[in-house]
């Protein structure tokens, strides 16, 4: 039940991900400015509830003392999987009733900078994906938690992406927000409130929980390397 449970879950999540993709690129009907405008103000309070609607229990499922709860109520071997069914659906919710607000703040019309952006924006994606293997693909999704009664966390180990960046993820995700050629109203209130959620949940919640958990050896990795931009790119700061 708990592999059926995950493997659910993560067909959701890569669902609601790959609709994220077409939405964020203005493919397919559910374009992030696609639809018909309403009201700037309803639009605004409509956007702004769905971000906190995806925010707010992603990033609490997440925490430690929340699964010491969760998993007195769902197996251990579901749980990550149950929160990977939550992540799709709640992601799928916003894309699907997101309220279009196509007023423009820039539009390139040169062919190599809006080519070079959707490069940008397939890089974003391509660090993501490296983060998520660098680590475990499945642990990351629950295929191991579902299939193991003694499922541990990965080592901690510093490999890939992680060299450079400790939230590599929330990297890639920020450099995907935001490469885009037509940058309107609403693409810059998703960019914008998915890029603090990222760095509220990693920098204040995330980065606190890593230290509680690995203890001197997350501190000698937060000297070394930053948390977001790149080592490489910091003047003065290298990454090893």
């Amino acid at each position: 039940m708990a592999l059926l449970l995950t493997l659910i879950g993560v067909l959701v999540a890569l669902a609601a991900q790959g609709a994220l993709v077409l939405f964020l690129l203005n493919l397919g009907p559910l374009g992030i400015d696609h639809g018909e405008p309403i009201n700037v103000v309803a639009a605004l309070a409509i956007n702004i509830s769905l971000l906190l609607f995806f925010g707010a229990p992603h990033s609490l499922m997440a925490r430690p003392r929340f699964k010491q709860w969760w998993t007195q109520l769902v197996s251990h071997k579901a749980e990550r999987g149950v929160y990977m069914l939550m992540s799709g659906l709640t992601l799928a919710t916003v894309v699907h009733f997101w309220s279009p607000l196509p007023q423009d703040i820039w539009s390139f019309s040169s062919e190599l900078v809006r080519w070079a952006l959707f490069a940008s924006f397939g890089l974003g994606l391509g660090i993501v994906f490296w983060a998520i293997f660098a680590v475990d693909f499945f642990h990351f999704h629950g295929f191991r938690q579902a299939t193991t009664d003694n499922a541990v966390e990965p080592p901690f180990t510093v490999r890939g992406p992680y060299r450079f960046a400790r939230h590599p993820i929330q990297t890639g995700l920020i450099i995907a927000l935001w490469s885009t050629p037509d940058m309107t109203l609403g693409h810059l209130l998703f960019a914008a409130g998915m890029t603090a959620y990222s760095l509220i949940a990693t920098l204040m919640l995330e980065e606190r929980d890593l230290h509680k958990a690995l203890g001197d050896d997350y501190q000698a990795y937060v000297r070394r390397v930053p948390a977001i931009v790149p080592g490489f790119l910091i003047p003065g700061r290298r990454s090893r």
